[in-house]
């Protein structure tokens, strides 16, 4: 049989080897039915990636492999990506992602049973947005309502038209290039933009794999406050300053990262401090919901009293969740 013309997926990936091999055990499987191609794009892990990958190539024929002899960075291996397949959509998503059950079934469903041709299918991220399935084609609404979520790649699923003119070299380092080329190019034309809220992308849940991003690294404030502020206010004149500011606050939220329970941990770690607070105090108001009064009294809590907080907060949560536990199934007998 021929490979699937409609889709392609495809995964950038760099040195995560165990997550690609679980992601490919998931994957594979929810292909096959409709003989999706998979491209794995590998920017020179010094892990057994390429390994890995052959081993399931013998189980799917349509599982590819590229390599590079060097790293090309993060965005430079995207655009290549997002570039190669010749299908009309293609599924940009991250090797420590899930594509929903169901959800490959129901983007056949609204890409084959219309005459709409959509520049982006958007699922939804672990259910996060409660925005009810619809059709964007006002550009300061999508940046709005979506913009934040839309940061996460593997929720985005691109028309090979909109790659083909995108403008990728102007979104290199700017750490949201995969979000960038779509607002730039719906920016000065008419655009359908299809969101989905019933299916949710989710993160690989495996007992042996930990997923670690730069969110709980000494980097969370400067992409969290400065670098994500300045993408969105480069992003072209059409966008109105009130969609702008509302969308940049809004990713701290729909992150995760600048929720009061990850500011006390960032806190914790040591990455939250009068120090960082000063370097990014000018962005604060715009970036982070809550008062400055608290976030500069945060700081001065010590470090290790949070760490023992922290440390009680999980041990008393697991001995509810083993009490829940018991009362649903252990009591009944």
């Amino acid at each position: 049989m021929e490979p699937n013309k409609q889709l392609s997926i495809v995964i950038p990936t760099y040195n995560r080897a165990a997550f690609l091999d679980y992601s490919l055990e998931v994957h594979i499987p929810l292909c096959k039915e409709k003989n999706i191609q998979i491209f794995i794009f590998d920017n020179a892990s010094t892990d057994n990636t390429k390994e890995v990958i052959e081993k399931w190539m013998l189980e799917y024929p349509y599982l590819s492999y590229s390599g590079s002899e060097i790293n090309i960075g993060p965005d430079a291996n995207f655009e290549r990506a997002l570039k190669y397949p010749d299908t009309n959509y293609v599924w940009l998503l991250s090797d420590t992602y899930q594509i929903p059950r169901g959800g490959i079934e129901y983007l056949f469903k609204i890409i084959n049973n219309t005459d709409q041709d959509y520049d982006v299918v958007v699922f939804n991220l672990v259910e996060k947005i409660k925005i009810p399935t619809r059709n964007y084609q006002n550009q300061n609404d999508l940046l709005t309502d979506l913009g934040a979520v839309m940061t996460c790649a593997a929720i985005n699923v691109y028309n090979k038209k909109l790659i083909s003119n995108a403008d990728f070299p102007r979104y290199y380092n700017s750490n949201f290039i995969q979000t960038g080329i779509i607002f730039e190019s719906i920016s000065n034309r008419n655009f359908h933009i299809q969101w989905i809220q019933d299916y949710s992308v989710n993160s690989l849940n495996h007992l042996t794999l930990q997923k670690t991003n730069w969110s709980h690294t000494p980097y969370a404030l400067e992409i969290g406050c400065e670098k994500w502020a300045n993408f969105i206010f480069s992003l072209p004149i059409s966008y109105t300053v009130q969609a702008k500011t509302k969308c940049i606050m809004e990713f701290g939220k729909v992150s995760g990262l600048f929720t009061l329970r990850n500011l006390i941990l960032l806190r914790a770690l040591g990455i939250l401090n009068i120090n960082s607070l000063k370097r990014f105090d000018y962005l604060l108001a715009f970036t982070i919901d809550f008062p400055k009064i608290l976030i500069y009294g945060l700081v001065l809590i010590p470090k290790n009293i949070l760490k023992v907080i922290i440390f009680i907060s999980i041990i008393l949560l697991r001995r509810k969740n083993l009490k829940i536990f018991k009362t649903l199934f252990l009591e009944k007998r």
